[in-house]
């Protein structure tokens, strides 16, 4: 089903690339029509991955689109989707404004809508000077754009708007006196949030029961009972068999309530709450962050492993839901129920022991910069963490590479797979990749840390240059488990030995397992995230 569905979006992407080639001033050459398939394939993926929060990995797929359109409007497209996840989910605005001032350097074409939604974001930032003189810069060089009653309305709009003006700051003339001891908790600290966890949104039919003989299922309106079925009739949601009027239906109960959608089925603390989104029952789970946690942490590591590496973990899966939660208020979700944001199995997964050090970290999260911080994390970095800049195309100050040899020790810190030539041009050629005879891949990028950005593949007809992890290595070629590798030739064969298990970004989980022997959580964090951090913020 899944190649049904590449297989699919490759030719509606080959028909859009046709579709510009007919109107182009040129016509392609047929590995261009081949790249222009593979960008608008990666233009859609990266909406995908933006959708499931993997933020640096559509970044990724949004330079790969970049690399392969030999088509001006493709690779603005492309640079056009980074600039709005670097401001809208990476906190990175100034980035987005870089980007949007090189497609109106480089794509005169579309400098007239770089150049408004400079303007936009910089009101955005709130920087109201610079929305005010980009927007005269628009209506200058474009008085009859088709932004400018926009342009126009937005400037009307900041009129007596000023900068933001920091307090002045006065000399301290009071007597000196002894600071007070400040308590863990301070007065002001903020209630620990819940979260909208997804459970699912692509079934038509659900059960919710109680988990004990005395307890009960109720919802706001239609009464309680031990179990009830929801299903759907055109854009209503029915119960039990019968239409009801309401648009969402709340159950809540005093003890786990027991969920049953598709081939699932979990017990979940907190309410769960279903509603129609797209012809599909939307299941949330609203629960608090903390609960959330207790089957988060034995999911996403060994309860057996050292406390402080649970804690490690407590403290980075904490941080990555509450992040989300602050970047997806436009969202129906804060985060999904799965492997798309993080584990999360419900109440049979919960362990006394990460319950315990969930307990002792409650309310702690990873900051920079007094921000909290995407806490990446990898199964294994393979003796060298990944720099976010290289593997992503963008990055943060707590996500650079340095060495890591605590991962060595773990699982999955080495690997080997070997491909003959001819299954290696195959797996290609199904995802539109045409490189018959190839005669050799080599290395052409690294990162700092030794990973192979880029290969060449020379062949019989050429050589064709691609991103290793969206392309070559990817799950849709030779599902390579990292790109810190050695490529071999060997016979009709090649030979990929590699290092690490996942993106090598951040945070190891199998490193994390052996430095929690000798270390705190604390350092086992910073050492992941330097520079980094840990706050109580609840």
């Amino acid at each position: 089903m899944v190649q049904g569905m590449i297989r699919i979006s490759m030719l509606l992407a080959l028909l859009c690339s046709l579709l510009v080639s007919n109107v182009s001033a040129r016509e392609y050459s047929p590995i261009e029509i081949e790249d222009q398939a593979q960008a608008q394939w990666h233009i859609n993926y990266a909406s995908y991955l933006i959708d499931i929060g993997k933020y640096f990995e559509a970044l990724e797929q949004y330079d790969t689109a970049i690399d392969y359109s030999p088509v001006a409007k493709t690779r603005v497209n492309a640079m056009f989707g980074k600039a709005m996840v670097l401001s809208t989910f990476l906190d990175d605005p100034e980035k987005a404004a870089d980007l949007y001032k090189m497609v109106g350097r480089q794509y005169p074409d579309y400098a007239e809508t770089a150049l408004y939604r400079l303007g936009f974001l910089y009101n955005q930032m709130g920087d109201y000077e610079r929305s005010k003189s980009v927007f005269r810069q628009y209506l200058h060089y474009f008085p009859k754009g088709k932004f400018r009653f926009q342009a126009e309305a937005v400037i009307t709009s900041m009129i007596g708007k000023q900068p933001e003006q920091k307090p002045e700051v006065k000399p301290d003339t009071r007597p000196e006196t002894k600071p007070t001891e400040k308590p863990k908790i301070p007065d002001t600290v903020a209630k620990e949030p819940d979260l909208r966890v997804c459970l699912s949104r692509s079934v038509t039919s659900m059960t919710v029961a109680t988990g004990g003989k005395s307890d009960k299922v109720c919802t706001d309106d239609l009464g309680c009972g031990r179990k009830y079925t929801v299903s759907l009739k055109g854009d209503s949601l029915v119960m039990d068999g019968k239409v009801v009027t309401a648009k969402r239906i709340k159950f809540t109960s005093t003890a786990p309530l027991k969920v049953t959608y598709g081939s699932e089925s979990k017990r979940v603390r907190g309410i769960v709450e279903v509603s129609i989104r797209k012809g599909k029952l939307l299941i949330l789970n609203l629960i608090n962050i903390e609960d959330y946690l207790r089957s988060v942490v034995p999911a996403e590591s060994y309860a057996s492993w050292p406390a402080e590496t649970l804690k490690a973990q407590a403290v980075a899966a904490r941080t990555y839901a509450y992040y989300q939660k602050m970047h997806r208020t436009h969202l129906f979700y804060d985060v999904y129920a799965d492997t798309y944001d993080q584990m999360y199995a419900g109440v049979d997964r919960e362990d006394k022991r990460t319950d315990e050090v969930v307990k002792q970290t409650r309310g702690e999260v990873l900051t920079y910069k007094d921000k909290p911080i995407l806490s990446q994390y990898t199964a294994n970095s393979g003796g060298h963490t990944a720099d976010a800049k290289a593997i992503f195309g963008t990055g943060k100050d707590y996500l650079v590479a340095h060495k890591d040899p605590a991962s060595l020790k773990g699982k999955m810190a080495t690997w080997t797979r070997k491909f003959k030539v001819s299954e290696i041009e195959s797996k290609l050629k199904a995802i539109g990749i045409s490189v018959p005879g190839i005669k050799s891949i080599e290395s052409i990028e690294k990162g700092p840390s030794g990973r192979i950005v880029k290969v060449r593949i020379n062949y019989r007809g050429g050589h064709r240059d691609m991103r290793t992890r969206t392309t070559l290595g990817s799950s849709r070629v030779l599902s390579l488990p990292d790109i810190l590798l050695r490529i071999d030739r060997s016979g009709d064969s090649y030979v990929f030995k590699g290092n690490g298990w996942g993106h090598g970004v951040g945070y190891s989980q199998w490193g994390s397992a052996e430095l929690g022997k000798t270390k705190k959580y604390d350092q086992i964090l910073k050492f992941y995230y330097p520079g980094s951090a840990v706050e109580q913020l609840w």
